[in-house]
């Protein structure tokens, strides 16, 4: 269980900092509205991407967990 809560932590870490950000680069950007608009677009197809491949190797990673939690439950019931 402890690397499950690892990876959320992580994944949440990254999601976060995401946020963070983009919050911070429209602040600081001195670029007209069509400008920024159009920045922001790029930036949230790229924060969707990066998101969606933290997501996949979150599961992968769960599904590997489970699958060794039901290998050793087998195990020990056979046992």
């Amino acid at each position: 269980m402890e690397k499950t809560a690892a990876v959320k932590m992580i994944s949440l870490m990254f999601v976060g900092g995401a946020v963070l950000g983009a919050a911070a680069g429209l602040l600081f950007a001195p670029k007209s509205g069509k400008d920024t608009r159009r920045e922001i677009k790029v930036y949230a197809t790229k924060a969707k991407k990066d998101v969606i491949k933290v997501a996949r190797r979150t599961k992968a990673g769960i599904e590997a967990a489970v699958d060794k939690g039901r290998s050793l439950l087998a195990e020990a019931k056979a046992a």
